[in-house]
């Protein structure tokens, strides 16, 4: 087997980790190919999540040159011919390479009995493209027609497009964003956030090993910025892992307690705030189960969500959703909003957020506790400005889609 074989064979089986036993992709990938050069790496990276982000359109195209589906017992068939749709369509790969490679792996997979129907499939494929693929079709349509709903369909287009888009890698500095975006060659967005140019290799970059900065995205960014001067203030930061925003409560001069649920997330946090040369304490406990009331002057609730404004970076995430997930999702952010209310002091603020873009994770939860808490109209950035006094930054924005509030205990 040569090393491109071998290499296409590893993302077959980290696709089918993925789609049929519901993996996480950032886990697979790391498990799978953390011995690959930085080369092959970076195709497998590309050839995974254009397979992942174009799913329903691959299917589609696959459906017009199929006779009948493919049978479950051999879905390893079915992976071949995704990757194969993938790279002559949406990748700039030779076509010839594509099939070429693609009909070799399945003459190696169930006896090779499918290695003619995938060759004609693809073939098939280079010789009438299709013309029209919908990008909406990528989209699971449970949630695709809630964003038509609530958003409207140019909208709902925008945001489907978008995620097809490779995501921007943008970090935040502790100082000097002026120095810092001069020795990165990175431009600065607002404030201590900058964008980094693309093909960055993070670790080999000046200033990562000194811990003068982290990465996070711009939409999360904005989620900090909210608050004016937090210095001196108690700080509670729950679902606070991965620690980017725990790291800007720190930078800011907040004493910061960080809690997390999850031991494994908390070990996560406590190595990126070592690399920071930052310190908070930190806490594995549920923000329910938090004592006492009235403790700290402000709060960050960074509630678990869909997820579905990440989907640029993290295509699996609607692969793996349910209706009945918003439902949980919904009811526990209703008690972690509540014990918000119990912990901040009166007249406290808490900054609620969400990476989601369904408003039943953000604007209608708020609805919800106008009773305990009055909203801090939010009017900049003007362009994720809300008529309600919200941010939310969007996908097409070029950052994660977004839900932000300020809310100040009555």
């Amino acid at each position: 087997m040569t090393k491109t074989d071998f290499v296409r064979l590893q993302i077959l089986d980290c696709l089918e980790q993925i789609l049929y036993k519901n993996q996480n992709l950032e886990d697979v990938f790391e498990r799978t190919f953390h011995s690959l050069d930085t080369r092959d790496k970076a195709f497998a990276r590309m050839l995974i999540a254009t397979c992942l982000k174009r799913l329903g359109q691959i299917d589609d195209v696959l459906n017009r040159f199929l006779q009948k589906p493919i049978p479950f017992k051999a879905r390893r068939i079915l992976g071949i011919l995704r990757m194969g749709i993938a790279q002559i369509l949406f990748m700039d790969i030779p076509a010839h390479a594509a099939v070429s490679t693609c009909v070799d792996l399945a003459k190696t997979t169930d006896g090779g009995g499918y290695a003619k129907l995938v060759n004609a499939v693809l073939r098939n494929t280079l010789k009438n493209p299709p013309k029209h693929v919908p990008v909406q079709s990528n989209i699971p349509t449970w949630i695709y027609e809630k964003l038509e709903k609530q958003y409207g369909k140019e909208t709902a287009e925008k945001i489907a497009c978008s995620f097809l888009e490779e995501p921007a890698v943008d970090i935040v500095v502790k100082e000097n964003p002026k120095l810092w975006a001069e020795k990165l060659n990175a431009q600065i967005i607002s404030g201590h956030c900058l964008r980094l140019p693309k093909g960055c290799f993070i670790p080999s970059l000046a200033g990562f090993d000194e811990g003068a900065w982290w990465v996070q995205d711009y939409g999360a960014y904005l989620a900090t910025e909210v608050l004016d001067n937090i210095a001196g203030l108690s700080v509670a930061d729950f679902c606070a892992a991965p620690g980017g925003k725990t790291a800007s409560l720190i930078v800011r001069g907040g004493i910061v307690d960080a809690f997390d649920i999850s031991a494994n997330r908390m070990n996560r946090l406590k190595e990126n705030l070592s690399r920071l040369h930052l310190t908070a304490q930190t806490l594995v406990k549920n923000a329910n189960d938090i004592e006492g009331e009235n403790k700290y002057d402000i709060i960050l609730l960074d509630a678990p969500c869909s997820a579905t404004g990440t989907l640029r970076r993290h295509p699996d995430v609607l692969l793996h959703r349910k209706p009945t997930d918003i439902i949980q999702l919904v009811k526990a952010q209703e008690n972690l909003l509540s014990a918000a209310y119990r912990l901040v002091k009166r007249g406290g603020k808490v900054v609620y957020c969400t990476c989601s873009l369904l408003k039943e994770e953000g604007e209608e939860q708020i609805e919800k506790v106008k009773d305990m808490f009055r909203i801090i109209p939010l009017t900049t950035p003007t362009d994720y400005a809300t008529d309600y006094g919200f941010l939310r930054p969007m996908p097409f924005h070029n950052c994660d889609g977004f839900f932000i509030a300020l809310l100040e205990k009555k």
